[in-house]
């Protein structure tokens, strides 16, 4: 699951660079997107043991200089970052972490404090409607362009996923697909008999390795120079070209910058290969025929491949020596099995046809999609087997590759309407890579071409009402009022198909309205109230309203924070950032104005959740550091105007966040007087929520408050990595992060898949994102709702957003709209 906006109220590196740094480094050019592939397991069968590939290596290093580099005690080749307590002699004050838990899987209670429902026992029945109040509108509906928490709320009961997460034991279960197999890639030695492969530079001898020594050219008028291209050829053991055959790219030694994990790649159907973009320095070409399946170690050191699928061309078990393979990716394949009764809400049956059509759409250029495109630039293979089956392969191992395979669904357009569109202009569409010559001499138009990006990014059809599998359709959009779900009448799933007749989402930007609305019985759900509606106005309420309506409050996995573009010179100094986080008593603001239902954080892991360090405590308020690290950092009034300068700017800046939430304007203003004592000049400016987050994705907002919200482990490279940091990336790397040493340890958690290990990466980034502050890291918020007390089956579950509408129902003799 992605992280997604929500209005506040979303290492083989150069180790000289590990002893620590003073401030993050400015976007570096030329990063490839390539990343890591092996092992074994099964959704419909327990999962066989199999060998976990080496991460990074180990043993002691030490920086320039002689001094050693941390790592941890227990898995000596991850790096260990120390908690950050001075810089240029400064003590960096701390409070007091939270010890607060919450226990995540497991059976949720129903109807808790609603008495009624409880007097009233029932059984789920169909009808009635339930009215939900959302604080803000997506732009769209489409699920590929759009990243609002909002849109995924709504489309999340028009769409469906291959396989859908239980939300109380997290597991995986059959949906679309039926059932599904989890293979592994596992790369032979280039000599293997009868599948001995060769590498060769263009025009060159073939070899079982090569080394390359890359360059990078510099700059050419402060723009990254066009990247160096490599041409390759890959062969069998007597020279003859040979297809789709694996060449993976290694670091000799620590190049910063470089992939931790190498970078993975396949010729084409001639044995041609075209690789460039990385980091300047030495690197090794190896390559190798690949065979894929459920691998298993044996006790003598062999490994033992046998093929999960009737699909898989390996036939029958074999058993690999010690020396016979050069690499192993775990759980890269996965083949899924589609139930043949699923259909669109139009009636048209679902194929895996339609998933290839999601897959050229999630790595197109020119799909407004950046965001989610993170998480399937790796997923390198798309093939359908049949009608019905499909295969989908990731370019190396990945922690979140089962979550994003199987979560595919919700991203996938109905091929058909599109075809439908475009036969009416005379036309085919194509999932067929075309350029625009060959479109306009065949009448036809590529999915992955740019005429039909800039369609599928702008065409309101789908956009404003786009089809589903799900139990629920759009049925109909009133712009800045409400969006309406009704059953959908061909689902093909009954144990899912929702009880409520009807979902009206009402736009409802600010507070107060919001409760006006839930007084004047407008609203069934105020989804999202203030701590202070919810613990101060809701004792004023009238005694039927307070009787009628049932309070909830709940955690799922979110943050709030303020975010320091680093694009602008003003916050490019770690000095700068530290101190403007220590300008904000958020414990006090958590007391007074969230009633303590709020837990500091100190990064951006969920706070409950397996990635998220305890050890290291929230900044403390202190301004008297605050200052001490401004001065340090070289900003001083020189001209005793009451502002302070460096080399003759101003400090001066505006933050932006949304309308609709008092309580976050009140946060601002504390900030904004704050900051004046200082010297900062803080202005305030709220914006609606469309053109807000436009400002965000163009990166042309200095200062601003917002919320992630986020599954149970999330994958930090969508907001962190340096990939996605420079001025034309759309994506959620909003402040421009770019650390090296950041990348490092992304790249590694990605690809690693032991969960302990894992766990002390992201510890290590934790610490790091602290050390660096590139957000003040506030709290983590509890939700609060009021339903009204007719509907029953309501649980308040850990996985965002925290309920689910389908589930819920009300008696016959209860319901109000028939």
């Amino acid at each position: 699951m992605v992280r997604s906006w929500t209005v506040v109220t979303t290492v083989l590196l150069g180790l000289t660079m590990w002893a620590g740094c003073t401030k993050s480094s400015p976007p570096a050019p030329g990063k490839s997107n390539s990343v890591p592939p092996g092992s074994s397991s099964a959704a419909t069968e327990p999962a066989s043991k199999s060998p976990e590939r080496a991460e990074s290596g180990g043993g002691p290093k030490s920086v320039a200089g002689g001094s050693p580099i941390a790592y941890w005690e227990d898995f000596p080749d991850v790096p260990k970052t120390e908690i950050l307590t001075e810089i240029d002699g400064i003590k960096i004050p701390r409070m007091p972490a939270s010890q607060q838990t919450l226990q995540l899987a497991g059976p949720i209670p129903v109807d808790v404090d609603n008495p009624h429902a409880k007097q009233h026992p029932s059984q789920p029945v169909t009808g009635d409607t339930v009215t939900i109040r959302f604080q803000s509108e997506p732009k769209v509906l489409n699920p590929i362009t759009e990243n609002s928490a909002v849109m995924r709320y709504i489309m999340k009961y028009v769409n469906q996923e291959l396989a859908k997460q239980n939300q109380e034991s997290f597991q995986y279960e059959p949906c679309i697909a039926s059932k599904w197999v989890v293979e592994d890639s596992i790369k032979l030695n280039s000599d293997y008999p009868g599948r001995e492969r060769r590498v060769a530079f263009q025009d060159s001898t073939p070899q079982t390795t090569l080394e390359l020594d890359y360059e990078v050219a510099p700059p050419v008028n402060g723009k990254p120079a066009d990247s160096r291209k490599i041409k390759l050829v890959t062969s069998d053991k007597a020279g003859q070209p040979v297809g789709h055959v694996w060449v993976g790219v290694y670091p000799v030694g620590r190049i910063p910058g470089a992939s931790t994990t190498g970078y993975h790649n396949w010729s084409n159907d001639r044995g041609e290969l075209e690789i460039s973009g990385f980091p300047a320095g030495k690197y090794t070409i190896k390559t190798g025929d690949e065979l894929f399946g459920l691998s298993k170690a044996a006790a003598d050191g062999s490994l033992v491949v046998t093929p999960g699928t009737a699909e898989n061309p390996l036939k029958a078990a074999l058993t690999l020596q010690p020396g016979e393979w050069q690499d192993i990716q775990a759980k890269t394949y996965t083949t899924f099995y589609l139930r043949e009764d699923v259909k669109w809400s139009d009636g048209v049956p679902f194929t895996t046809r339609d998933i290839e059509f999601a897959y050229a759409l999630l790595n197109s250029p020119y799909v407004d999609g950046d965001s989610i495109r993170t998480y399937y630039s790796d997923l390198v293979e798309c093939t359908s087997l049949g009608t019905h089956s499909i295969r989908l392969r990731y370019r190396q191992q990945y922690f979140k590759a089962d979550e994003f395979s199987n979560e595919i669904g919700l991203y996938t357009p109905p091929m058909h309407f599109f075809e439908s569109i475009f036969r009416e202009q005379g036309r085919e569409l194509t999932l067929e890579s075309l350029t625009p010559e060959q479109e306009a001499e065949r009448k036809q138009i590529s999915a992955r071409g740019q005429e039909f990006g800039k369609f599928f990014n702008t065409d309101e059809r789908y956009n404003r009402k786009p089809l589903g599998v799900g139990p629920y359709i759009i049925d109909k959009w009133e712009r800045g009022d409400r969006v309406e779900l009704v059953r959908n009448p061909n689902y093909w799933e009954p144990t899912r198909a929702g009880h409520v007749d009807r979902i009206i989402v009402k736009f409802i930007i600010d507070q107060v309205s919001a409760f006006a609305a839930l007084k004047a019985g407008e609203i069934d759900f105020f989804y999202d109230m203030s701590a202070e509606q919810y613990f101060e106005d809701w004792p004023t309420l009238d005694k039927e309203t307070q009787e009628n309506y049932v309070r909830g409050s709940w955690f799922t996995p979110r943050f709030s924070y303020i975010g320091w573009n680093e694009l602008s010179p003003l916050f490019q100094d770690r000095r700068v950032r530290l101190a403007l986080s220590m300008l904000f008593d958020r414990q006090d603001f958590v007391d007074k104005k969230l009633h303590g239902a709020a837990v500091l954080v100190s990064g951006t892991q969920f706070l409950f959740g397996p990635g998220y360090d305890r050890e290291v405590q929230p900044l403390a308020y202190d301004p008297d550091t605050a200052r001490e690290l401004l001065t340090d950092a070289g900003w001083i009034d020189s001209d005793n105007d009451g502002i302070l300068d460096r080399n003759g700017e101003k400090f001066q800046v505006t933050l932006r966040l949304p309308k609709g939430k008092p309580i976050n304007e009140q946060m601002c203003e504390i900030l904004q007087k704050n900051y004046k004592t200082v010297g900062i000049d803080l202005q305030i400016q709220t914006m609606e929520w469309a053109s807000f987050i436009e400002k965000m994705r163009a990166k042309e907002c200095d200062v601003f408050a917002l919320q992630w919200t986020m599954p149970i482990e999330s994958d930090p490279f969508q907001i962190w990595h340096g990939s996605e940091a420079a001025r034309e990336k759309r994506g959620s790397n909003m402040i421009s992060f770019n650390n090296p040493q950041a990348d490092a340890l992304i790249e590694m958690i990605r690809v690693t898949l032991d969960e302990d290990k894992r766990r002390k990466l992201h510890y290590s980034l934790h610490r790091l994102l602290d050390s660096e502050q590139p957000y003040t890291f506030l709290w983590i918020p509890k939700e609060f709702g009021a339903y009204h007390k007719r509907f029953r089956n309501v649980k308040w579950y850990r996985l965002r957003p925290g309920y689910d509408l389908a589930e819920w129902y009300v008696p016959k003799e209860e319901q109000l709209h028939k």
